[in-house]
């Protein structure tokens, strides 16, 4: 027997002495994390696991988590499939450990197992370790249950995956845990609607089954929290095709636009998350939106007026991510004077907003402003010229402000107008901008430094510079972020 053979057996012999065990388990896995990955990888297939297994029935916390560390060696370096197959048992039991560590440590080689296809399917056929993996779900350590979404997710947006869900051997617990508290709900909830969203056979056999339904109904519940806990994880559904034909069929987006006409304090609370579920699909449908609810927009102008600076805060977010896009764009030119009017009452507004609006409301425009494909580059232009007689001192001034924050927004707005021709020629004639941003000694911030080197390289690309000023420009570029100009002293010796 090889001497590497005769040390593993005699190791093992001795997990079999309680006395013994806490140190033989720290001498294993010392050795094989100073193993090379295909020596460790013959070490684990030789070794008797059931006895690193057996040590996880015990009481003593150390124990426990040193065979942990030793079966997630082991286990890690076996081939995809060969831990699920040989030690499927083992790992069943591990699933139902009172201890969160081994349950993650069962999930996690679960987890590595089924990124091959075939060990995938073979799995869903184990119906105990199925029922385990789904039970894990409601476990009251996060870790453990977030383990279990990832795993459930993985086999959830696969046909065989989807088909073992709504198999009666695992949809009556998963059902079960829907009887559950809130939070255990809510997780099953976002599973459901996260693999829903990723694969459109698995939304048909979840809505056949009626669980897609038990979501919605949330909506009318009197608990207006976990009525804003839904509308998150449907925004999530209406980002796909299927999901967001569905939700308009059955008439969701009128009921959730509908609650922000309910009593106050259901508006006051559910208003950011409407507000976000909107936003969320007029970034990705934004003519769709416009088309079937006008009034959402009129709605997210109108907030910007409006005294509470939560909801001002989310309307500029919301503006800003459905202007991100080009279609985004179109889709607010084409509300005319009602962009329009937004846009110069956010530049109004702007000196007179707390710090954190402030900067919210810098980085709508900086959205708005930017264009990347050059399709909505007059559209750009024209809201640029909305924001004051000197629309480029006002930016300037906040990429100017002493303040980080601040200073790295304005700077975001320079970045945008960096990329287009006619936002190069504004920034080539404001007085004393383009010294400016080619000034290293006035940023003292990474960030700062940073942003500025991304502006000035933009500029570089540029053709409205003069030849002089279009050299210092490349050479700033060449010296990098963050160069540092060497300063010469000369030593005079005194008299």
């Amino acid at each position: 027997m090889p001497v590497q053979d005769e040390w593993c057996a005699d190791k093992l012999s001795n997990l079999l002495q309680e006395e013994l065990r806490i140190s033989t388990l720290s001498e294993l896995r010392d050795h094989l994390k100073a193993l090379p990955h295909d020596e460790a990888a013959t070490m684990s297939s030789g070794l008797q696991l059931p006895l690193v297994f057996d040590c996880l029935n015990d009481s003593n916390s150390e124990q426990v988590d040193l065979a942990c560390e030793v079966l997630t060696l082991c286990l890690s370096s076996l081939h995809l499939g060969e831990s699920t197959q040989r030690y499927r048992t083992s790992l069943e039991r591990a699933l139902v450990h009172p201890y969160p560590a081994v349950k993650s440590m069962a999930l996690n080689e679960i987890g590595r197992s089924i990124s091959n296809e075939e060990v995938l399917c073979s799995l869903c056929e184990q119906t105990t370790l199925m029922l385990n993996i789904v039970n894990c779900l409601g476990d009251a350590d996060l870790g453990v249950a977030k383990r279990a979404s990832e795993v459930l997710e993985t086999l959830g947006v696969t046909v065989p995956g989807a088909n073992r869900l709504v198999s009666n051997e695992v949809l009556i617990p998963l059902q079960e845990l829907l009887s559950c508290n809130e939070v255990v709900r809510m997780r099953v909830y976002e599973l459901l609607v996260t693999i829903s969203k990723l694969s459109e056979y698995s939304f048909g056999k979840f809505k056949s089954m009626g669980l897609i339904s038990r979501v919605i109904e949330e909506i009318g519940n009197n608990d207006v929290l976990l009525k804003l806990n839904v509308i998150q994880i449907l925004s999530e559904l209406a980002l796909s095709e299927h999901g967001y034909v569905f939700l308009d069929q059955q008439g969701i987006f009128d009921r959730i636009f509908g609650l922000i006409n309910e009593d106050e304090l259901t508006t006051q609370l559910c208003q950011p998350g409407i507000l976000k579920f909107f936003g969320q699909i007029g970034h990705k449908k934004p003519r769709e939106l416009l088309a079937k609810y006008p009034a959402m927009f009129d709605y997210l102008f109108a907030n910007i007026e409006q005294s509470d600076l939560v909801i001002i805060g989310i309307s500029l977010d919301t503006i800003g991510f459905i202007g991100q896009t080009s279609h985004g764009k179109l889709a607010l030119d084409s509300t005319g004077s009602k962009l329009e009017g937004t846009v110069r009452i956010i530049a109004k507004l702007l000196p007179s907003l707390p710090t954190e609006t402030q900067v919210r409301a810098l980085n709508c425009l900086e959205n708005l402003l930017r264009d990347e494909r050059y399709d909505t580059i007059q559209i750009t232009e024209k809201w640029y010229r909305l924001l004051g007689a000197e629309p480029m001192e006002l930016i300037a001034k906040y990429a100017k402000n002493p303040f980080a924050d601040l200073r790295l927004a304005g700077l975001g707005i320079l970045n945008a107008l960096a990329g287009q021709p006619w936002g190069q020629e504004a920034i080539r004639n404001s007085p004393g901008l383009v010294e400016f941003l080619l000034d290293r000694s006035v940023e003292s911030v990474k960030e700062c430094k940073q942003a500025k080197y991304v502006i000035v390289k933009l500029l570089a690309q540029s053709l409205v510079f003069d030849q002089n000023l279009q050299e210092r420009i490349e050479e700033y570029v060449k010296e990098g972020p963050f160069y540092v100009q060497a300063v010469t002293e000369v030593a005079v010796e005194g008299n």
